[in-house]
């Protein structure tokens, strides 16, 4: 077999392993985080992928409770993809790991740039209710207030499972056992350094499950446990008393890539962000949904995002018009007409074939406004077409019969 056969069937593979449901994905899955605004998330997902199978990781912003999405950072998702936190100062987020499984990142500018530092064996990690605070788990669990300069060792208990801080300095959750009914919750109001376990109990819920997510809510003891029934289903329970008495808030299925999930900095709110990949190979991409509830995650108001190359938080037809192909499907020949607003640039047109190979390619000078390709040597089958127009770009199918 050739090295460029090769790296093809290579690059393929990896391609349907990054945009194909990971088994451990949707536990634990940190990559949605408040900000320190009262209407501020942050999410950080796979993006798309680029003709060369290159699978890019955004994180984007909102600061409407998701109802728009602005992009921050983009990067190589097999280099740089790990869990974020916001903190209660603006602009600041956390990403842990960040580059290799000892390092995490600091950011200042709202997630645009990063600091790289350093820590042994990052295992589990939350950021603390005060500014610059962050707690982590390595042979340990350790405790900064210093954006990450310095950390102090508070307790080695590692059969604990660090989950979230509390609303109050000093407060720590932590579980043992997770999976089954009743979890046991470990707390803490010295920083870690010691804890208290108790009994926390789901009415309705089995005596085992899958996973159990921990998350503070904005109030002393107000906790939110989001809990994986299976591969398939989700609860959502809520307290005000340190889990002494919890309510069934909601329930949903998962039928999909991935889902992240977040309570908010204000009373009440709680995020989902359901993803899904869109588009074919080899130009998919994520679509989100971002479920936004006001009334402690009974109810959801839904926000749309398909986040393709062209995402810039600005509806795609408002950045760059398709064009029209006629006729489609075609035998012979092809017009590509070119939206007016492209007639004063040069425009670069490129046809692929099923399989992501380049089957034409022509450029549309500055001035015209369209141009015609013979497909009489193409086999049957569909095409996709590529417009390109600086650093924008938009994808149109085609269709080529043969008689």
């Amino acid at each position: 077999m050739k090295h460029s056969s090769l790296k093809s069937i290579i690059a393929i593979f990896l391609l349907m392993v990054v945009f194909t449901r990971a088994s451990y994905a949707q536990y634990s899955s940190r990559h949605l985080t408040r900000g320190s605004d009262t209407a501020e998330i942050y999410l950080s997902c796979q993006w798309y992928a680029d003709p060369d199978y290159t699978t890019w990781n955004g994180l984007f912003r909102s600061t409407d409770n998701g109802q728009t999405l602005s992009v921050q950072r983009k990067t190589n998702w097999l280099v740089e993809a790990g869990e974020i936190f916001g903190d209660s100062s603006s602009g600041v987020v956390f990403q842990i790991p960040f580059i290799g499984q000892d390092t995490f990142g600091v950011s200042s500018d709202y997630g645009v740039t990063f600091v790289k530092k350093y820590f042994h064996n990052i295992y589990k990690k939350a950021a603390g209710c005060m500014a610059g605070e962050l707690y982590i788990t390595g042979f340990g669990l350790y405790h900064g207030t210093d954006y990450g300069d310095t950390f102090t060792l508070q307790s080695t208990n590692d059969t604990l499972l660090l989950q979230d801080v509390g609303a109050l300095p000093g407060e720590v959750y932590a579980a043992k056992k997770i999976g089954w009914n009743p979890l046991k919750l470990a707390y803490s109001n010295d920083y870690g350094e010691t804890f208290s376990i108790t009994d926390v109990t789901f009415p309705g819920l089995p005596g085992m499950y899958d996973y159990c997510d921990i998350h503070r809510g904005t109030a002393p003891g107000e906790l939110y446990f989001v809990i994986w029934k299976s591969y398939w289903e989700i609860a959502l329970y809520h307290t005000f008393d340190y889990g002494q008495t919890v309510t069934l808030q909601s329930e949903r299925d998962q039928n999909y890539d991935e889902i992240l999930y977040t309570a908010g900095r204000t009373p009440g709110t709680f995020y989902y962000a359901r993803r899904e990949v869109c588009g074919p190979t080899p130009f998919q991409h994520s679509c989100i949904w971002i479920y936004f509830s006001r009334d402690y995650g009974v109810t959801f108001t839904t926000y749309y995002h398909e986040l393709d190359s062209l995402y810039t938080a600005v509806d795609r037809n408002e950045v760059l018009p398709k064009p029209t192909i006629f006729p489609n499907p075609s035998r012979e020949k092809i017009t590509i007409k070119l939206p007016g607003i492209l007639k004063s640039c040069n425009t670069h047109i490129t046809l692929y074939d099923i399989f992501g190979r380049v089957v034409a390619s022509v450029t549309v000078t500055s001035g015209s406004s369209e141009v015609t390709l013979d497909t009489s040597q193409f086999a049957p089958g569909s095409y996709l077409c590529e417009l390109v127009l600086n650093e924008f770009r938009v994808y149109s199918k085609l269709m080529i019969l043969k008689l």
